[in-house]
């Protein structure tokens, strides 16, 4: 059985935390860490509803998109619409996590959700929003606990290369030390020059992850003083983006785009503004509120922009920068994410032996806008 930060590791993997905007607040919003996971409920939003579907589904974890926590709280009335929600979740014993932004940026996140689900092709990043530098890890471990070194490194996200993950680099070698005579050195005696076969160990993190990945060391490894050195490396580097940009299977025109675009994403609620075009096949698109970004579309020759919360000035900007922007709502553009973050999960699941548990997405929120 998984616990409530099992699965918090497993997110947070996907989507580390440290990508998410700084005005953001993802994380765990409500709950126990520790809790043993009898299933888990997905869903855009953390509403009163979406609890009532953990309760009848014997379910003690929620996970949203949208925090359920944004702004600093001063003070919590059970009777308000908040509060109801936080008195069920703790007389249910019930934990409610979110993520938000650093879950749109990341690779596998909402934003490849939106580009997998209406048929993108040749898929890459819209709007970068920080370039990580690697760092190059070494350590020096006897034989026997070298797997496990290794291992604790590629948990936290060490030797991560494309698509590739637990790289590392192994020679054999002799280390030779003597410890005082107040020390208990896991090899020989105190006072005693020792020779040891140990193990080089090789491998990169990015600079963000590096403190976390030393921490790991440390914890694996079986010496009372741990030697490792640090390098900073000239490449690679480790780019973010938020949104995604990428091709059609083949080219539309703008009924054909509307009437295909509202097949994929069938709970969108559609408008459209800037300027028309005949045909359409290189998509930009940002879910939720991405107007900001019209510019960016303009500037990489997309010919449509899809995003949510488009206001009218922002249709002007696209009108006078020539540019068609599909506006399918935030709603329309994040509600997928229920379904992806299930998905997930179940990988996850399988993958980690988490055992017999529901995972299930809340399908019963509607838009907040009707026609």
């Amino acid at each position: 059985m998984a616990s409530v930060q099992d699965i918090i590791k497993s997110i947070e993997r996907m989507a580390p935390l440290h990508l998410a905007e700084d005005w953001d607040n993802p994380g765990l919003m409500v709950g126990d860490r520790t809790q043993n996971v009898t299933g888990i409920v997905t869903s855009l939003d953390p509403t009163e509803a979406v609890v009532d579907f953990a309760i009848a589904n014997d379910c003690n974890l929620v996970v949203t998109h949208h925090p359920f926590i944004f702004k600093g709280m001063k003070q919590i009335d059970l009777n308000s619409p908040q509060g109801r929600i936080i008195r069920k979740l703790v007389k249910h014993d019930i934990a409610l996590y979110s993520a938000h932004t650093n879950l749109d940026i990341a690779s596998g996140g909402l934003n490849d959700m939106l580009a997998e689900r209406i048929g993108l092709t040749n898929v890459r990043g819209f709007v970068k929003t920080r370039s990580e530098r690697y760092m190059k890890l070494v350590t020096f471990v006897p034989a026997t606990h070298a797997d496990a070194v290794r291992a604790a490194l590629g948990a936290v996200g060490a030797g991560h290369i494309g698509n590739y993950s637990d790289c590392s680099f192994t020679t054999t070698g002799e280390g030779r030390f003597k410890g005082a005579a107040d020390t208990s050195p896991f090899l020989g005696e105190s006072g005693q020059l020792e020779v040891a076969e140990e193990q080089r160990i090789e491998t990169i993190v990015s600079k963000q992850r590096l403190g976390k990945a030393i921490e790991v060391l440390l914890a694996a490894h079986p010496y009372e003083e741990v030697a490792y050195d640090v390098y900073e490396l000239a490449g690679p580097t480790k780019d973010s983006y938020l949104g995604r940009i990428g091709e059609l299977p083949e080219s539309m025109n703008l009924d054909e785009f509307r009437d295909y675009l509202q097949e994929c994403l069938p709970h969108a609620i559609l408008r459209f503004g800037g300027v028309p075009c005949e045909s359409i096949q290189t998509v930009a698109l940002c879910s939720g509120g991405g107007a900001d970004f019209i510019g960016q579309a303009v500037a990489m020759k997309a010919d449509v922009y899809l995003t949510g919360d488009v206001k009218y000035h922002d249709a002007q900007r696209a009108k006078e920068a020539g540019i068609l922007v599909a506006d399918a709502g935030h709603f329309g553009t994040e509600e997928i994410v229920a379904d992806g973050l299930v998905a997930f999960l179940r990988d996850e699941q399988e993958k980690l032996q988490w055992g017999d548990m529901n995972i299930v997405a809340h399908h019963e929120q509607e838009d907040f806008f009707f026609i």
